[in-house]
Formats: structure tokens, C-alpha cells, sequence
């Protein structure tokens, strides 16, 4: 008798359990896991309306007194998530790069925002320069008045996106600290970007910035003449660094190429650096 109450005893409290556990799994609600932040703004600079996409680090607000360099990303599309993995992966775990603020700048027509001019291929092409104007003037202030940030900022940009950061670097050098340039269309304007070049390092011979350059299997990308000027003409302040990636497509070096160009801008980076 006393064993089949016991029996009964363990089923009862078996019961209950599963009722606890069952109640309290019904009071739970489904939501939403986000990751940063929208933020979507009037333009009077482009007149129209911009969005970007802001990703702070994790539990950033519980070190107040800590300022973070920004990694600006062309095609956040593509490109935004692999950033914000290898950041984090990168600075939280191996702790050889710094954390950092991660902003996605969403473009309305892409060929209008990073080409400097139009052709016959892209008709929208030629806003660059208002592009620039824009970051500088508007997207800049903006993230800078709304987060803790440092005077580090570092640009990616993949395809007509990388052409446009080498475009940057040479007509407002000032903005970016660093360039990590995917697979650029250095081609296009029959290569006016890579022409430039030589002059701008001349009459730079301070200039203190990192630069990388990737390469997929595309073929007339530009690419080569633009690191024989590289080779030419950068000055010692000049950082850069260059990697053919011949087995990747023109869609699938991004990753990679991500990895190569923080581990090639940090490579001297120690972890009390972070102090700026």
C-alpha cells in the first residue's frame, strides 16, 4: 500500500511540474530579436530621405567614459552582417582589433551614390561628389552626436562601392583613417580614379592612412595598375596591402576580403590603444 502511494505520490508531482513549467511557457511572449539601430533621415544635401543602420557594441552604454572608432559599410545589404560578425568576433574574442560602432549606409541607387560620373552603362552615375558632401556634412555630424564615438573612422566598400572609398581617400582624405576596398571598379571612367592617384601621393607625402585592396577571378577590374602606382608612389606613412583571391567570385570574396582588411589595419593594435 505504502509503495503504490508513493507511486501516485511521484505522478502528482511529475504533474505539477509539467503544469508549472507548461504555465510558464504560456506566459511568454514571442519578440523580435533586434540588432541595432534604423534610423532614416531627411537629406537636404541629397533632398531626399536616407537610411542607415547603426549597430553599437554590446552593453556599450554600461562604459560611458569609452569612445569607439566607426566602420561605415557601403551595400550594408551584402556586406553589414559579416561586418558585424568579424568585428565582434575579432575584438570580443581574439581581442585583436578594437569594438566598434558599425553603420550601414542604405543607398536608393547605388550607381548615383558611389559613381563619380555617368556613361552610357549607367546613365544615374555622377553623384559621388554630393555623396561625399553628404557623409561629410550630414551622416558624420549625425552619428558623431549620437553615439561615442572617436576620431577613427574606417570605410568598406564593394565594387562601385570600393571605388567610391578610393574616391573619398582622394578628395576628402580627411574623412576616413582606413579603406578596405573589395573587388573595386577601378575600370570605370576609363580608370580616372587610378590617374589621379600618382598626383594625390605626391602632394601627400604625410599622409597617414591604411588601405586594402582585394581581388576576385575578374578579370579588367582596374585592380593591377592600381597597385603598380601603390608600389610607385606611397609614401612611408601610407599603409597598404593587396590580395588576389582567385578562387573567389565577384560575389563571394567579401567575407574573406573583410577578415584580411581588418587583420591588415590592426596589426599593431593593442588592446590599451583603445584609449583615444
Amino acid at each position: 500500500m505504502k509503495i503504490l502511494i508513493a507511486k501516485i505520490m511521484q505522478k502528482l508531482i511529475v504533474i505539477l511540474i509539467l503544469i508549472q513549467y507548461s504555465s510558464c511557457f504560456a506566459q511568454q511572449k514571442k519578440t523580435d530579436f533586434v540588432i541595432g539601430d534604423k534610423i532614416s533621415f531627411e537629406s537636404k544635401i541629397l533632398n531626399e530621405r536616407r537610411t542607415i543602420v547603426v549597430i553599437p557594441p554590446f552593453n556599450y552604454k554600461d562604459r560611458p567614459d569609452e569612445k569607439f572608432p566607426v566602420v561605415y559599410v557601403l551595400d550594408p545589404g551584402n556586406n553589414l552582417f559579416a561586418t558585424f560578425g568579424i568585428v565582434n568576433y575579432y575584438s570580443d574574442m581574439l581581442k585583436i582589433m578594437p569594438r566598434m560602432i558599425i553603420v550601414g549606409i542604405v543607398s536608393n541607387d547605388r550607381e548615383k551614390d558611389y559613381l563619380p560620373s555617368p556613361s552610357k552603362e549607367f546613365p544615374t552615375g555622377g553623384g559621388a561628389d554630393k555623396f561625399l558632401n553628404f557623409i561629410n556634412s550630414e551622416l558624420l555630424p549625425l552619428v558623431d552626436s549620437s553615439y561615442p564615438t572617436n576620431s577613427e573612422r574606417c570605410i568598406i566598400g564593394h565594387s562601385a562601392g570600393g571605388l567610391f572609398a578610393i574616391y573619398a581617400l582622394e578628395n576628402q582624405p580627411e574623412l576616413f583613417s582606413s579603406f578596405i576596398c573589395i573587388d573595386p571598379s577601378l575600370w570605370y571612367d576609363d580608370q580616372s580614379c587610378i590617374k589621379k592617384m600618382p598626383g594625390f601621393l605626391k602632394n601627400n607625402k604625410n599622409l597617414k592612412k591604411s588601405i586594402f585592396i582585394s581581388l576576385s577571378n575578374e578579370k579588367g577590374m582596374g585592380v593591377f595598375p592600381f597597385i603598380d602606382v601603390l608600389e610607385t608612389y606611397a609614401p612611408d606613412g601610407f599603409k597598404w596591402d593587396f590580395e588576389h583571391f582567385k578562387n573567389e567570385t565577384h560575389n563571394s570574396l567579401g567575407f574573406k576580403s573583410i577578415c584580411r582588411g581588418f587583420e591588415m589595419i590592426y596589426k599593431n593594435w593593442k588592446a590599451d590603444d583603445n584609449t583615444k
